[in-house]
């Protein structure tokens, strides 16, 4: 009789569980691909801080690794900004808000893919992202009473109403305030200003009215008068607040300046260094200069961009060109 076979125990299947340290490890392994797309890209600090909230409110909001996120979520994410997304004042996301979290996920996974994370035969999941419709912009340039007061604003005689002319002369031109901070006196060469855009590293030349040109030697002049030693790489404007004077103005202090300074003491809401870079676009085209030539002075790379900075002052001084051809006053 043959001998019974004995019977094998059941098997049991244990379950493999993430533990708290691989989770951990899979978080800061996305977090690392942040890193590493902002380190390679060379954003200005703006940009830098705006991508780095985007990308990391969109890791909080999905526990996927990057590799695996498809198309559908992008879509559900953009549902979740859309719907249960707040402001700090409690308010909805604008379109402009939510376009500003896509074109964040946009660009980082063009640099996952560039940087061999995705076969550049996969289709990015970003590819098929909309973006939100925006309205008409409201217009953002200063009239000339506001432009006028401004200037009445910093008409004292102390060292910091000299660096303030001289400021205020540079951010009428239309530079970025991450640029002005950046500047070193090597950049003006007397009649311009020579620098290295830090928003797309592209060089630029803005040529200077001769009113700026005397706010900014005169500021130049009190220093040299009071022994400093002025070189190529010295800071064109210095910070006079008792905690940081004599260093470098930083972008906080020019964004002090215009909003506070200015924008309060005259009653003028929202005014910040963006506005003057508005109004610049805005007279370079009432001044009968051609777009493109205007571009490459503000150093804007998209037509449509530069026509939402323009667009009410244009169809103004296209009126006025017309009035003008059939021999009438502007009404």
């Amino acid at each position: 009789m043959a001998a019974e076979q004995q019977a094998l125990p059941p098997i049991r299947l244990i379950p493999v569980q993430s533990t708290p340290e691989t989770s951990a490890e899979v978080t800061d392994l996305r977090s690392e691909r942040i890193q590493e797309f902002l380190q390679a890209s060379n954003f200005a600090p703006n940009t830098e801080k705006a991508y780095q909230f985007e990308l990391k409110r969109f890791m909080e909001w999905s526990e996927k690794a990057w590799h695996g996120i498809t198309p559908r979520d992008l879509a559900q994410f953009k549902k979740y900004l859309k719907e249960e997304c707040r402001t700090r004042k409690g308010k909805s996301l604008s379109p402009a808000a939510i376009n500003q979290a896509m074109t964040a996920l946009k660009s980082f996974y063009r640099w996952f893919q560039q940087a061999g994370y995705m076969s550049l035969s996969e289709t990015l999941p970003t590819a098929g992202v909309k973006f939100e419709k925006l309205g008409d912009p409201l217009p953002r340039h200063l009239n000339p009473n506001q432009m006028e007061a401004i200037f009445q604003a910093v008409s004292g005689k102390e060292d910091i109403d000299l660096r303030d002319r001289a400021l205020l002369a540079v951010l009428t031109h239309g530079l970025r305030a991450e640029d002005v901070s950046g500047l070193n006196v090597g950049n003006y060469d007397g009649v311009r200003l020579k620098f290295l855009r830090k928003k797309d590293k592209s060089d630029a030349i803005v040529p200077l009215r001769q009113e700026a040109r005397k706010q900014i030697e005169a500021y130049l002049e009190r220093r040299r008068s009071q022994q400093e030693e002025l070189t190529e790489d010295s800071p064109l404007f210095l910070s006079y607040d008792f905690r940081s004077g004599g260093q470098r103005l930083g972008y906080q202090g020019i964004y002090y300046f215009t909003k506070i300074r200015l924008g309060t003491m005259l009653g003028i809401p929202d005014l910040t260094p963006h506005r003057f870079r508005h109004t610049y676009a805005s007279e370079l085209i009432s001044l009968g200069i051609d777009s493109l030539l205007a571009r490459s002075l503000t150093g804007h790379k998209s037509e449509k961009v530069f026509e939402r900075y323009i667009k009410g002052r244009r169809l103004k001084v296209a009126e006025d060109t017309f009035f003008r051809a059939i021999g009438e006053e502007t009404l």
